[in-house]
């Protein structure tokens, strides 16, 4: 009888944490209601992301802290009617308009949240495309990014490679109707790891494994590998010999093909929306720039490409040359440095046109 017991409870527990999981609403709620300092809040990231993912905290060269960034606006005495258009990812989110020069107006759109924009003809509107070296090949292998930065006229449902627009007049299909994305979270393995382990009362737990593999293993934990002069962290997925996430894996030409021809359409669309210039940016892993020997070469084939009409803002080749630091130690991210380079050749671009 106890048994049977035990075993229902188990099952309703397991049920109940998968639905909760599965609830993007619900999910949103407990990453809210737990970032608190209690044994039953999150886990607490102060460091870098890898460094937390890793939980090597308490390695001190790692442990760089939380970054802040202070940029402020050059002396500009030119009144330019001009206004920039900075579709990007974690790498500049927390940009704002004192970081760039000769602007009138200064939007940010954040690729996981996309925006629509209504531009304003009188006024010179550029767009900058920037994305990490580890989303391109995923991101880019369709034109979600109609659906994600539109006009707020038209707005696109992007179908694979062949986007197509809807009106008032369209028709949704069943599987939109029925909204199966919403059905079957895509992020449920991420939020029942939240929701089944991620409590204070657990980190000396994942501490001691972190210790035991960092000290005697020289090894991190979980999605995370040290670098070959021990000291830097890389996300795991870019360092793999496999996916689409590795500066190490095998990319054919015919994929370089399609990334090119999808490039260009996007700076048509763009264009024809309205854009006076559209300028692709792409940020290369670090483990890109750090450890090159063997890397696919995704960004410079891709720049380097002779069909690819979108200019692009070359960081990359920056990158190779520089003898700076250009990463944080415990993070998937640039420093103070590498975010400076790319805001100079930004801005340089401003000032130019």
């Amino acid at each position: 009888m106890l048994k049977k017991i035990i075993r229902d409870l188990v099952i309703v527990f397991c049920a109940l944490a998968l639905w909760v999981s599965t609830s993007g609403k619900l999910s949103a709620f407990l990453y809210e209601y737990r970032k608190v300092k209690a044994w039953w809040g999150e886990y607490l990231r102060n460091h870098g992301d890898l460094v937390s993912l890793a939980y090597l905290d308490f390695v001190h060269d790692l442990n760089q802290g939380e970054i802040k960034y202070v940029y402020k606006r050059p002396n500009n005495k030119t009144a330019l009617n001009k206004v920039l258009y900075l579709f990007g990812d974690s790498y500049t989110w927390e940009l704002s308009d004192t970081a760039f020069v000769n602007l009138n107006g200064f939007h940010y759109i954040n690729r996981y949240d996309g925006s629509f924009y209504h531009l304003d003809t009188n006024r010179k509107n550029i767009l900058i495309i920037e994305f990490s070296e580890r989303a391109v090949r995923d991101y880019f292998s369709d034109m979600r990014i109609f659906d994600a930065f539109a006009d707020t006229t038209i707005t696109f449902k992007s179908a694979g490679n062949f986007p197509f627009v809807f009106r008032q007049d369209y028709k949704a299909s069943i599987p939109e109707i029925l909204n199966f994305e919403a059905l079957f979270n895509k992020n449920v393995n991420q939020n029942l790891q939240f929701n089944l382990f991620n409590y204070q009362f657990l980190n000396p737990l994942f501490e001691f494994k972190a210790a035991l593999n960092y000290y005697v293993f020289t090894r991190a934990s979980g999605d995370v590998v040290i670098s070959k002069d021990k000291k830097f962290l890389y996300f795991k997925e870019t360092t793999l010999p496999y996916g689409n996430l590795s500066s190490y894996s095998k990319i054919t030409e015919d994929e370089i093909t399609s990334l090119v021809n999808n490039f260009n359409r996007i700076y048509d669309h763009y264009k024809e929306a309205g854009f006076s210039e559209i300028y692709l940016s792409l940020i290369p892993n670090p483990v890109t720039i750090m450890e090159p020997r063997g890397y696919n070469l995704l960004i410079p084939r891709i720049q380097g490409s002779p069909t690819l009409r979108m200019p692009v803002i070359d960081i990359y080749s920056k990158f190779k040359s520089s003898s700076e630091v250009l990463y944080i130690p415990g993070d998937t991210h640039w420093n103070i440095n590498g975010k400076q380079q790319w805001l100079d050749q930004v801005n340089e671009l401003l000032i130019l046109n």
